[in-house]
């Protein structure tokens, strides 16, 4: 008799039970092993799940809608989320109003001042105000925040001051 399970069963159960690991993608002769679960967004797990309107609110951002993004973002009525008021930024950021986008960053910093995303983009406003004391400032947060030189918002501001400084 041929059992299949799936990889969500934890590998301590499986050698208990005397299984081997089945890799993901691997065929059998009942089905597909599935992979395993992607690691979950960290901010997400912390302030809940936003619904798709923000996910397609931070595409028009990144596709420079920005402000088709901010209506969408806006009418989200989530200006208490910080994940939220950091796209706001953002979009009003490359709009070409860094003042103002530095008031929706302050205030997501207000909220959760380890989120790492709005340190990121607040040194981006700091550069293109071009004041490379404060932008550096948020990249030593950033560092601070994540214990390490290897994440993702302090390579991204990293490379930017690296660029402002040329």
């Amino acid at each position: 008799m041929h059992y299949v399970l799936k990889l969500s069963a934890s590998a301590v159960l499986l050698a208990t039970l005397g299984l081997p690991a089945i890799a993901a993608g691997t065929k059998t002769d009942n089905a597909t092993v599935a992979a395993p679960a992607a690691t979950p967004d960290p901010w997400e797990v912390k302030w809940g799940k936003l619904p798709a309107l923000y996910v397609d609110a931070v595409a028009m951002a990144k596709a420079g809608k920005y402000p088709e993004a901010i209506v969408a973002l806006t009418a989200l009525n989530k200006m208490e989320d910080p994940r939220v008021l950091n796209w706001i930024g953002f979009s009003t950021r490359k709009s070409g109003d860094a003042v103002k986008a530095l008031t929706f960053y302050d205030k997501a910093l207000s909220i959760a001042p380890d989120f790492t995303p709005a340190h990121e983009y607040r040194g981006e406003a700091y550069l293109q105000l071009k004041d490379m004391a404060k932008a550096k400032e948020e990249l030593a947060m950033i560092a601070k925040l994540c214990g390490n030189t290897t994440c993702e918002e302090y390579k991204d501001l990293n490379e930017n001051i690296g660029k402002a400084g040329a």
